[in-house]
């Protein structure tokens, strides 16, 4: 018995050696740093309430980088902001704010892997918190009965541990971050019926869409034309399923205008926002989620603007993509 015992210990433990060679194999190399921290392929000295503790220690600093992750996501989508008030003034944007844009990415890639790693060694760990549970359930059987102890090893750990092999991902760890993949969005914005209406600027982390076809108004008015209707009924359908903030910029032509409704093109510009707000919200979507801008007329005379003056009476939304 003894030495049946011996035999089968060996050849479990000759499979765990095997089992770390498998997945060592399969990692991938930008998560190679987790899967070698000191203590991560021996964690025999630790007992189930250590590694608990070990457990909980990591999902503080997740949780502390997710914070983090949050943060300079809000940053870059407030500097692209700014960066798109000071263009939509005819201005070229500073190398500062660009510079700043760039920057900020980098950390939130450096953030991310980080967090990447530290789950990877979460998991290593939790699978071993797991394994030591099941053990000490083990040793109270084997107080019990030896017998049952080796039929357990042979019949249920042992697949056990082939099981844990085969689950081993043999792929790169998605990026969950970055929800929003450019072309996933693409597909889904022609799916719409929207491609003839909007652009897709940004990159992965900071995507936005624009309309590019011009939403045009009649001289001194405000009222959004009914030919425009069924355009924002499909750009608030398709939105509903998304985290985004819109931005509605209003304009007016060169002519002045002084009427108690409209004392200036200021006003005029920002009712022309206002309305469109108007007509999203009344197709399902929140207020919460609109901001409005307008620079009057000015925007088109620093931007030497069309001699058609329809086409300056116009707004433009764009939507930013935060999660």
């Amino acid at each position: 018995m003894g030495r049946l015992r011996s035999n089968i210990g060996s050849w479990v433990f000759g499979m765990l050696q095997a089992s770390v060679f498998i997945i060592l194999s399969f990692i991938p190399q930008s998560a190679g740093a987790g899967y070698n921290e000191k203590k991560l392929l021996n964690t025999d000295p630790y007992t189930t309430m250590e590694l608990k503790l070990v457990l909980e220690n990591y999902q503080v600093k997740i949780d502390v980088l997710d914070t983090q992750i949050s943060e300079v996501k809000k940053d870059i989508n407030w500097l692209i902001l700014k960066i798109n008030r000071i263009q939509d003034a005819g201005q070229k944007a500073p190398y500062g704010l660009m510079k700043s844009v760039k920057a900020k990415e980098e950390k939130s890639k450096t953030l991310f892997k980080e967090k990447t790693r530290l789950e990877i060694v979460s998991s290593y760990y939790k699978k071993e918190f797991d394994l030591s549970k099941k053990r000490e359930l083990d040793k109270i059987l084997v107080l019990e009965q030896e017998e049952v102890v080796e039929e357990i090893i042979v019949k249920k750990v042992v697949p056990q541990i082939l099981e844990t092999i085969e689950k081993v991902p043999l792929q790169p760890i998605v990026d969950e971050f970055n929800t929003i993949q450019k072309i996933d969005l693409e597909t889904a914005v022609k799916s719409a019926g929207l491609a003839d209406w909007v652009e897709i600027n940004g990159d992965v982390g900071c995507l936005r869409i624009e309309t590019t076809l011009p939403i045009l108004f009649s001289s001194g008015s405000a009222k959004v034309a009914k030919e425009y209707h069924s355009f924002f009924k499909k750009l608030a359908d398709f939105l509903k399923s998304y985290d985004v903030k819109i931005l509605v910029n209003g304009y007016a032509d060169t002519l002045p205008i002084n009427t108690k409704q409209y004392p200036s093109n200021f006003e005029l510009g920002a009712a022309r926002a206002a309305n469109i707000i108007h007509e999203l919200v009344k197709q399902g979507l929140k207020s919460s989620i609109f901001k409005i801008e307008t620079t009057g007329e000015y925007r088109f005379a620093a931007k030497e603007p069309s001699k058609q003056k329809s086409f300056q009476r116009r707004a433009r939304v764009t939507v930013i993509f935060t999660g």
